[in-house]
């Protein structure tokens, strides 16, 4: 009796036990994804004047975006990625998606693909296949007040987006962004830029098209347009100081920094200012560093004066005769050789549109005198030109007497440049105001 009542007792526990196993102890994951999804989808919409958001792609540059999203999965857009998107708003739809995360897509076409498109001409980027690496599709990854933060599922870019006011929100759909991309390029493409620290001159690079700023040489970060400010990618720290935004003084229009309370105006020089850098540019010619390579599509802040020579030069160039009607030929850029014999070839690189496939070289061999304690140096023609030279040297003499005429100091300088350069100026001592420079070659 007493195995009998026992027997009964663990079958009815085990029965017991089972039903208690079949109630639910957790909440249906497909429930708790879907509730998740509807709360992501009401933040969404709970910015009433929208969101401006921050993407800094891998393959470098910063955007914003202004963000409006309509409950029926339609998304309307600004972008800082041009003039015309800063200024001409396209709508597209989205969805919110439960993958690994929560995540929303950005799923038809507009300004957020741009730089993710992997046409290079469309977005920019070196890669044929990747665009700048950027992200169209972002998990949510948190929220801090009105900031709402993502990660990118492809290419894990991280994106913030803050709610707008309407003060803010109606600015932008005014052509707010349009307008301090206009105003930015007006006050510093082309010019040479420094701030003025412990009574020193530094030097400032601040490039529009490339979304970069710099100081010195030494401290970089892309940046996006903000409204009256650069946001940037990480702070710029130079020495004890550490800038985390670049700001805009829409009255007088110019950029600063912020140093406490104090502002550090970004001032303009009528010449590029030397980095002090160890060791200095004129001592490693011809060794660490063997060539400078001049392309005036690459370089946004050659002096009007070098400009000049090197515009007459391609223009009378173009006019050199074939079968006794002009050619057409134009210049594709200069190459500066550091010979070891301590000459240097002033080569220019020229093509013909009758044959789109070859190029020609011209070198210009001069003997060069330099100042071992001041950098400055002096160029004299070596040989008579030969060759290509001989054949054009009467076209490109704007050029080539620009490069004998003055005394040069060379240093390396902080301009604009493709991103990741290193930048060697030939600063002209007898007109402040002209000079030139290339990227650096090894």
């Amino acid at each position: 009796m007493k195995k009998i009542l026992t027997y009964i007792f663990l079958l009815t526990a085990l029965m017991y036990g089972c039903k208690k196993d079949n109630d639910p102890i957790l909440e249906d994951p497909d429930t708790r994804l879907s509730a998740e999804l509807e709360k992501d989808q009401a933040l969404l919409l709970s910015a009433n004047d929208g969101w401006l958001a921050t993407i800094y792609p891998k393959g470098g540059k910063g955007f914003s975006f202004y963000f409006k999203f309509a409950a029926d999965g339609k998304v309307t857009m600004l972008s800082d990625f041009n003039t015309t998107t800063a200024g001409t708003s396209a709508e597209s739809s989205y969805r919110l998606k439960a993958l690994q995360r929560p995540t929303l897509i950005f799923d038809g076409y507009n300004y957020i693909h741009l730089p993710a498109d992997p046409n290079s001409a469309v977005s920019g980027g070196s890669s044929t296949a990747l665009g700048l690496t950027s992200d169209f599709e972002f998990a949510f990854t948190g929220q801090a007040g009105d900031t709402v933060k993502f990660e990118g599922t492809f290419n894990k870019n991280y994106m913030s987006m803050v709610k707008l006011s309407n003060a803010q929100a109606q600015t932008i759909l005014a052509g707010g962004l349009k307008k301090m991309i206009d105003d930015a390029n007006a006050a510093v493409t082309g010019k040479i830029l420094f701030i003025m620290l412990d009574n020193k001159q530094i030097p400032v690079s601040l490039s529009v098209a490339g979304k970069s700023v710099s100081i010195a040489g030494q401290t970089s970060s892309a940046f996006a347009f903000g409204l009256n400010e650069l946001t940037l990618k990480n702070p710029l720290k130079f020495g004890s100081y550490s800038f985390d935004k670049v700001y805009w003084e829409p009255t007088d229009k110019y950029f600063y920094f912020l140093n406490g309370n104090a502002k550090v105006k970004i001032e303009i020089s009528p010449a590029p200012l030397p980095l002090e850098t160890t060791p200095a540019l004129h001592t490693v010619l011809g060794t660490r560093w063997t060539s400078m390579q001049i392309n005036v599509a690459n370089l946004s802040e050659l002096s009007a004066d070098f400009l000049a020579k090197y515009n007459a030069a391609n223009t009378s160039l173009g006019t050199l005769p074939t079968n006794g009607a002009p050619g057409g030929r134009y210049i594709e850029y200069i190459t500066l050789l550091f010979n070891p014999n301590g000459t240097v070839t002033f080569q220019i690189r020229y093509r013909n549109p009758a044959s789109p496939s070859s190029f020609f070289n011209a070198d210009f061999i001069y003997n060069m005198a330099l100042d071992a304690n001041t950098g400055i140096a002096k160029f004299t023609l070596a040989a008579t030109p030969a060759g290509n030279a001989s054949t054009i040297r009467t076209y490109v003499t704007a050029l080539t007497d620009y490069f004998a005429g003055a005394n040069f100091k060379i240093a390396y300088i902080a301009a604009g440049a493709p991103s990741g350069a290193t930048v060697g100026g030939f600063l002209n001592q007898n007109n402040p105001a002209s000079f030139f420079y290339g990227v650096l070659q090894q």
